[in-house]
């Protein structure tokens, strides 16, 4: 009973220890691993930034531009020594890092292939004595089943089993050792190769970190750089600027200071010239008025003294004449002058200024004739110097006479302008006083209207005329018992009047106005006494218009209290 169960106990212990002993080996053997060396992590080339900045400048800023250009040179040239110093840092401290991580895993590499030669030897001793055992276990049941055939054991079998069992125990219990030793072997590589693994992570992660922040580090480092390198381009550009601007204001002063100089020598230039102008115009104004004073020279001399003056005397000046034509009103002016000589220099600037808006061609004079004479001078205009005053005109004088002359009105018409004056003061005056004044009158009639016949009887009776009159006495139209003025009041034929209307000529004033009583036309004023003694009268010409004309300081009474008044009438040439 007891060697049955005996038998069966053993063979379990044998099973249990080789078991063990065979999951003990396998399970060491699986996890003793030999790490894989990891793989050489290549190393990222980070391309550098270069700034090239090309200034061109002016010729005359060479000295900033190379200032600048080695400037730029050497803030290049400190970036790529820093990008190559922290490469080169970068790239020692990779080596070493590498060169430690290899140490590391060699010596991890060495140890893992000791420990594995220490296991394999004892594993082989293991198989050994599990072979040895084995053996030993096959002979021991091939005793035992030779026992088994054997119906009577004997005591020293028994103790010999009991022996082999207990060396079998002993050899047990020694390969339990080995095993459990083995285990602790197995579990110590198991750490040191978790520990290698640990290791080799904190050492990636650590690389990985290191190279992450070197990445983090070089792009703040680009960044920089590039902010650095976009600042110098913008102070670049400032300075071009700053230097366009400079060399604008250079241009610009340049180009303001040779304007100046332009300028200052155009003014020069412009002042020279004018001098030179004012010269010449001076030299011109000189020789003019050299010219005019040879021309009123020669005009003075055209008119001899009073003493020995003769009619017609034709006074020339340079004023062009002209023609009118056919269809043209004929604008005449009749200018009564002081009978006396004027005792003021003034008086013929004063007549001309009175008359120089008015451009008639044909102006008649009548009165002393050394005013008449002025008056011509003033004028400086062609005429006719006639016995008892002057024809002025611009229309061309085709002959002369005692008493007028032919003018070319047009290229197929002529007039004969003709000068009556005939002064007479006795009459009126014995009319204001209340004498006999027409007994004065009828003894002078004969002598004066055999003057005026004469006058009328230069020119023919088929050519247009027009006659100028200063005849001191009224007109025969203007008195009648009709008139509102009382003195009119007579039926009183003035001779002269009378005289040339019987010669078919027109009083101008009255044929252009409705009637003495509305309009009287007085050009002879003393006091109460108002009259029309001067007179335009036509023949062969239609009156159209006429008015009274004031003649400067003659229209103003005089110290005889007389006032005198022109005529100005406009006619047409049939």
């Amino acid at each position: 009973m007891n060697k049955r169960l005996l038998l069966p106990i053993l063979l379990v212990i044998l099973l249990f220890t080789a078991g063990c002993q065979s999951y003990t080996a396998r399970q060491g053997k699986s996890a003793i691993t030999i790490p894989a060396a990891d793989e050489v992590q290549v190393v990222t080339k980070y391309s550098t930034l270069e700034a090239e900045r090309q200034a061109i400048l002016e010729a005359e800023l060479a000295r900033q531009e190379f200032e600048q250009e080695a400037e730029a040179a050497r803030v290049k040239a400190e970036q790529e020594a820093l990008r190559a110093q922290q490469q080169r840092e970068e790239e020692e401290r990779r080596l070493l890092d590498q060169q430690q991580l290899e140490q590391s895993r060699q010596q991890a590499w060495d140890e893992a292939q000791a420990t594995i030669a220490s296991l394999t030897e004892k594993n082989a001793l293991l198989e050994q004595s599990k072979k040895d055992l084995e053996s030993r276990l096959d002979t021991t049941l091939q005793a035992l089943a030779a026992s088994k055939g054997e119906s009577g054991s004997t005591s020293e079998q028994l103790v010999s089993t009991m022996q082999q069992l207990d060396d079998l125990t002993q050899a047990y219990q020694t390969l339990t050792y080995h095993a459990n030793e083995l285990e602790g072997l197995l579990t110590e590589q198991q750490v040191i190769n978790r520990e290698l693994q640990r290791v080799l992570a904190e050492n990636e992660e650590a690389r990985l970190a290191n190279e992450s922040a070197m990445q983090s580090q070089h792009a703040l480092e680009v960044q920089i750089l590039q902010a650095t390198i976009q600042n110098l381009g913008e102070e670049m550009a400032i300075l071009k600027i700053q230097l366009e601007e400079k060399a604008s204001t250079l241009e610009e002063k340049l180009r303001l200071e040779q304007e100046r100089e332009a300028e200052a020598k155009r003014l020069a230039e412009q002042k020279q010239q004018e001098l030179a102008q004012r010269e010449a115009e001076q030299q011109r104004l000189e020789e003019e008025e050299r010219i005019r004073k040879a021309a009123l020279q020669a005009q003075y001399r055209q008119i001899p003294p009073l003493a020995s003056l003769t009619f017609p005397r034709v006074y020339a000046t340079d004023t062009p004449t002209i023609l009118l034509t056919d269809q043209s009103q004929l604008h005449v002016m009749l200018l009564p002058l002081d009978d006396t000589p004027w005792s003021e220099k003034g008086m013929a600037l004063e007549v001309k200024n009175s008359i120089k808006d008015l451009s008639y061609p044909v102006i008649f004079l009548t009165g002393h004739m050394q005013n008449v004479i002025d008056v011509v001078r003033e004028i400086g205009v062609h005429a006719v110097l006639v016995d008892g005053g002057a024809i002025i005109t611009t229309l061309p004088i085709v002959s002369s006479s005692k008493h007028g002359a032919s003018v070319q009105f047009s290229e197929k018409k002529t007039l004969r302008l003709a000068l009556s004056y005939l002064p007479e003061y006795e009459v009126l005056s014995t009319f204001a006083s209340g004498g006999d004044w027409k007994a004065i009158q009828k003894e002078i009639t004969g002598s004066r209207q055999e003057k005026l016949k004469a006058i009328i009887g230069e020119g023919s009776i088929t050519e247009p005329t027009l006659i100028a009159s200063s005849l001191f006495e009224p007109s025969h139209q203007d008195w009648n018992t009709f008139s509102p003025i009382t003195y009119r009041q007579v039926d009183y034929l003035w001779p002269l009047t009378t005289l040339l209307e019987d010669e078919q000529f027109y009083d101008a004033y009255r044929a252009t106005h409705f009637s003495s009583a509305t309009d009287a036309g007085n050009t002879f004023l003393k006091g109460n006494l108002k009259e029309r003694i001067d007179y335009l009268f036509s023949r062969k010409l239609l009156p159209l218009s006429s008015s009274m004309l004031t003649i400067g300081g003659e229209s103003v009474a005089d110290a005889n209290g007389i006032a005198r008044y022109g005529l100005v009438a406009s006619f047409l040439v049939p």
